[in-house]
């Protein structure tokens, strides 16, 4: 694979930006010289213009005929003028030398025309005041030796062409500041994370307090991205800690009773009490084990949906009748289903279901009221469980659905502190949402929005 060669942000603008300027080199001279040409046209024509207008003023007709006045001029400064009749005859007026002979049609924009090798600009004008007084067309024409003429305007070619390496040079001068200005905060932000990634102090963040919006967001990306990293590895470590001490207590009890059966049972009854507690701790273990190992497979993605169009309703009435044949006594379920149906897979949405209500019932004060819902909203079902138990404070709403989280800060607390975990995973594997709601005191309610038919 051929490997592309690394060069720093300054060195990488000005590069282009030497690109940039020859090119733009090249545009310009040409640009100038097109444009220096059209100015000099047209200033030259208008001149030749003004100039034979005023020499009109000083033009009479007089007893048939036209007569200069005094003030006529026939050269000035190297400009002839004549005036025309109406088939081209010249009227009065001298021409330039070299010109004498010269006979052209009348043409009223500028022009150029050669004789005996010599170069002229000449334009005709209508000279309304003698047409008006004569009664036929007359013209003005103005005569001018072309290499005269644009001698007058060579700096204008000669400053623009010296305009335009001042110019490249003021943008490539901008152009080194502006990528030192852009490349220096962004070493910083190298040097920070390079830091960050040597001292392992996912804490620090890097900071930007400049103009440039782009180098604003990335740096506010970038810190978030810190953040979010920071917040995985402390819940990895949370994790790990929370999985050790989850396992250690039942294999705790499970070495301590087989070592009790070993040396102490001297009865088939004590031995059969040992039994007894070793196979509930399995079941415990067991139980922490599927729940960690559905948990992976759901963050994962590695679950396959078996769906099936189900009866949500049915559902949460087996669910409720297991729970209350358990319970006996010790609660009430208040049911007010709608008859939703949804494709979902039946075995993961029991075990969410079981949860929910499970967990409702467990922190809900004896006999516990549980109330179910279920309705249609739009094209989804929504199902809701509402206990009327102690509540989850606000600084624990966050966190309620992470992974061995308990409102409950004590560890010997009933259940393992996955159950809404895996529910709210489980939700969201069926493109669905598991949210709650809760006031310290007085309940919460755990809302299920999944798709319908």
């Amino acid at each position: 694979m051929r490997r592309i060669k690394k060069v720093s942000v300054t060195k990488y603008i000005i590069s282009y930006l030497i690109g940039l300027i020859l090119a733009l080199s090249l545009l310009m001279i040409l640009f100038v010289s097109i444009l220096a040409d059209r100015v000099i046209y047209y200033d030259i024509q208008s001149m030749l213009i003004n100039e034979a207008l005023k020499n009109n003023r000083n033009v009479r007709f007089e007893d048939g005929v036209i007569k200069p006045d005094e003030d006529f001029r026939y050269e000035d400064d190297g400009m002839y003028f004549q005036i025309l009749s109406e088939n081209g005859t010249v009227l009065l007026g001298e021409s330039p030398k070299g010109l004498e002979t010269f006979d052209e049609e009348i043409h009223q924009r500028l022009r150029t025309v050669v004789s005996d090798k010599k170069e002229f600009y000449i334009i005709d004008r209508i000279n309304r005041r003698l047409t008006k007084t004569v009664g036929h067309i007359v013209y003005n024409r103005c005569i001018v030796s072309k290499k005269d003429a644009d001698s007058k305007y060579h700096y204008i070619k000669y400053i623009a062409y010296a305009s335009i390496p001042v110019f490249l040079l003021f943008v490539l001068g901008a152009g080194i500041v502006i990528s030192r200005k852009i490349a220096e905060p962004l070493k910083q932000m190298s040097k920070t994370a390079e830091t960050i990634g040597k001292e392992g102090e996912l804490s620090r963040r890097v900071e930007y307090d400049g103009r440039i919006t782009e180098l604003e967001v990335f740096t506010e990306t970038n810190n978030r991205m810190l953040a979010r990293v920071e917040e995985m590895l402390e819940n990895q470590k949370r994790f790990s800690s929370d999985v050790a001490h989850e396992l250690r207590t039942p294999i705790a009890v499970l070495l301590a009773q087989c070592e009790y059966a070993k040396e102490y049972a001297g009865t088939k009854e004590e031995f059969d009490e040992a039994i007894n507690v070793i196979y509930r701790q399995s079941k415990r273990t067991n139980t922490i084990i599927t729940q960690l190992l559905n948990l992976n497979r759901l963050e994962n993605g590695r679950i396959v949906l078996d769906l099936e169009n189900a009866d949500l309703d049915e559902m949460i009435r087996s669910v409720c009748d297991e729970i209350e044949f358990k319970e006996k006594e010790c609660v009430r379920f208040e049911l007010k289903l709608s008859g939703v149906k949804a494709n979902l897979d039946i075995g993961l949405i029991l075990i969410l279901l079981q949860n929910l209500i499970q967990n409702a019932v467990k922190y809900s004060p004896a006999p516990a009221t549980v109330k179910i819902t279920t309705q249609y909203r739009g094209e989804a079902v929504v199902v809701k469980v509402q206990d009327f138990g102690c509540g989850i404070k606000e600084e624990d709403l966050p966190h309620i659905f992470d992974p061995f989280y308990r409102v409950e800060k004590s560890r010997n607390s009933e259940g393992f502190g996955l159950g809404l975990s895996l529910a709210y995973r489980i939700a969201k594997v069926h493109k669905g949402e598991l949210e709650v709601s809760s006031e310290w005191g007085k309940g919460s309610t755990f809302t299920l929005i999944i798709a319908g038919n």
